[in-house]
C-alpha cells in the first residue's frame, strides 16, 4: 500500500508538472554567471578560455579561501550584479589576496563599494547613470545596445591595450573617475577632505611622466604579510587604459604588490557583446597572466558551499516536491505506528498452554501419587528408543544385552555396568519396588550414557556438539 501510494504521488506530481519558463536576460536583472549561456551570461568567455588552455575556473568558495588554497588563482573576476552580499570579512580576504601579489579584475557598472580601493595617495568612485530603458532593451539585440555609442579608444599603449584598436561599450556603461589626495588642501570646490595618515604631497606627474621616469618606491611602501593591514602608500596611481565619450573605462590600480582592475561594463565580456570589434581581445587582455589559475567568482553569483547542490540539481522539477511528500509519509507512519488513537490496550496474559504444560502436570502427579515405577518407564522407554534409532538397532527385537553391546562399543563404558542399569529399569518397569532416591539416581545415569552416546536434548548441548 505504502508503494503503491508513493507511486500515485509521483504520478500525480508529474501529471500536473508544468516546466518553468527560463526567465529571460535583461540588463535590469542580468545573470553574469558563467553557468548562463543567456545574452548576459559570461559563459562564451569561460569556454574560449578553457578551450585555448588558460585553466579558468569556476571559484565557487568564500574568498577566504584564497589564502589557504595550494593552487592560488593568479586573476580573480568578479562580474556584473552579484546575488550574495560581499561581507566585510571577504573583503578583507579578497584585498589581502590582492596584496601579497595577485590581480582582481572588476567588472560592473556600479561595483559594491567594499571593492572599490587602493593603496594609493587617490580616491577611486565608479559611477553610472541610472537608465530606465534596461528592462525593455534586449541585451542579444547588439543594435539595441550600443545604438549611440561611440566606440572605445586605448588611451596609451600598455598590456591591457595590447591589439586592441577600438571596444565597443554598451550605452549603459559606467565610467571610472579619481582624484588624488592631498595633505593640507581641499579638493572640490570649496569642500576639504582630510587626508588619510599616510597621505604626503608629491609632484604632479602625467602619465606620460609616469610611464617615462617611474619615481622610486618611497620608504616604507605598502607590503602586506599576515593579516597587516595598509600603513604607507604607494607612488603609482591609477592608469587609465581605455576611454571613450570622455569617460574613463578600463582603469587599473595598485594595491600592495598586487592590481585591481576596473572595467565600467560587462557588456564588453559578456555572451552578447564579447564579439563585437576588439571586444574578445581585451577581455583575453585582462586575463593574460602568468601563474596560477584564472577564477570566476560564481561564489557571489549564488553557488558554492552555502547552496544545496541537491536540491540545485532537481531545481525546476517535481522530484523534490515527490521527495517532501514521502518524507511527511514517514513521518506519518512512524508518528502512528507510535502513538494509540485508542483506549490502553490490556496487558497481554502469558499463554499458560506451553508444551511442557503436559509433562509437568504429569511429574507434579507421578511425584504425589508416589508413582516412581511410572516414572522409569517413560524415561527408561523414551532412552531406548532414542539410542535403538542412533545406533541403528530395531527397538522392538533387539535384546537388553545386545543394546548393552552397543552403547559400550560407542561409549567404551563397562558393558556389565551398562546392563546392569538397562536390567534394574526393566525390572522397575515391571512392578520392582523402588523408592525416590533410586528413581533420581537410575535418571541421571540414563542421562550421563546419552550424552556419552551422544543424545543431545538441550539447544546448549547442540550448540557445544
Amino acid at each position: 500500500m505504502l508503494i503503491g501510494l508513493i507511486a500515485v504521488l509521483a504520478a500525480l506530481n508529474a501529471a500536473s508538472y508544468v516546466q518553468q519558463v527560463k526567465p529571460t536576460d535583461t540588463e535590469l536583472e542580468p545573470n553574469r554567471s558563467t553557468f548562463n549561456n543567456g545574452s548576459t551570461g559570461t559563459q562564451a568567455f569561460f569556454t574560449l578560455l578553457n578551450e585555448t588552455g588558460r585553466k579558468p575556473v569556476r571559484w565557487q568558495e568564500a574568498p577566504d579561501a584564497l589564502l589557504t588554497t595550494r593552487d592560488k588563482p593568479a586573476v580573480f573576476l568578479i562580474i556584473g550584479k552579484l546575488r550574495r552580499e560581499v561581507t566585510d570579512n571577504e573583503a578583507k580576504s579578497l584585498f589581502q589576496w590582492v596584496s601579497q601579489g595577485g590581480r582582481l579584475v572588476v567588472i560592473d557598472r556600479d561595483p559594491p563599494k567594499e571593492l572599490v580601493k587602493t593603496s594609493a595617495n587617490w580616491k577611486i568612485a565608479v559611477s553610472t547613470n541610472p537608465a530606465v530603458e534596461l528592462l525593455s532593451i534586449d541585451p542579444s539585440d547588439q543594435k539595441q545596445m550600443t545604438s549611440g555609442t561611440e566606440a572605445a579608444k586605448p588611451v596609451q599603449p600598455t598590456i591591457f591595450t595590447s591589439k586592441v584598436n577600438a571596444v565597443q561599450p554598451s550605452r549603459f556603461a559606467g565610467w571610472i573617475t579619481f582624484e588624488r589626495y592631498a595633505a593640507t588642501t581641499g579638493i572640490g570646490s570649496g569642500n576639504t577632505r582630510e587626508a588619510p595618515p599616510f597621505a604626503r604631497p608629491r609632484r604632479q606627474l602625467t602619465i606620460r611622466d609616469e610611464l617615462s621616469n617611474p619615481p622610486p618606491p618611497a620608504e616604507g611602501n605598502y607590503s602586506v604579510t599576515g593579516s597587516e593591514e595598509v600603513t604607507e602608500p604607494t607612488q603609482i596611481g591609477p592608469v587609465v587604459h581605455l576611454a571613450g565619450n570622455q569617460k574613463n573605462l578600463l582603469v587599473d590600480v595598485p594595491y600592495g604588490s598586487g592590481t585591481i582592475v576596473y572595467l565600467t561594463d560587462p557588456y564588453i565580456v559578456s555572451n552578447g557583446g564579447i564579439s563585437i570589434v576588439d571586444n574578445l581581445q581585451l577581455a583575453l587582455n585582462l586575463v593574460s597572466i602568468p601563474g596560477g589559475p584564472i577564477a570566476f567568482d560564481e561564489f557571489h553569483q549564488g553557488y558554492g558551499t552555502n547552496s544545496n547542490r541537491f536540491l540545485q540539481y532537481f531545481q525546476g522539477t517535481p522530484v523534490i516536491a515527490i521527495f517532501l511528500q514521502c518524507g511527511l509519509i514517514v513521518i506519518a507512519i512512524f508518528f502512528s505506528q507510535s502513538h494509540r488513537f485508542a483506549r490502553a490496550v490490556p496487558e497481554k496474559e502469558p499463554d499458560r498452554l506451553s508444551k511442557l504444560e503436559y509433562v509437568a502436570a504429569m511429574a507434579e502427579l507421578q511425584r504425589r501419587t508416589r508413582a516412581y515405577d511410572l516414572a522409569i518407564e517413560n524415561i527408561y522407554t523414551d532412552f531406548r528408543r532414542r539410542v535403538s534409532r542412533l545406533l541403528g538397532a530395531d527397538n522392538m527385537t533387539t535384546t537388553r544385552h545386545e543394546l548393552a553391546q552397543l552403547i559400550a562399543e560407542r561409549t567404551t563404558q563397562n558393558l556389565a555396568d551398562i546392563e546392569n542399569l538397562l536390567r534394574t529399569c526393566e525390572e522397575i518397569v515391571h512392578g520392582a519396588p523402588t523408592g525416590k532416591t533410586e528413581v533420581v539416581m537410575l535418571a541421571a545415569r540414563l542421562r550421563e550414557l546419552e550424552e556419552k552416546v551422544g543424545i543431545m536434548r538441550t539447544a546448549k548441548a547442540r550448540s557445544s556438539r
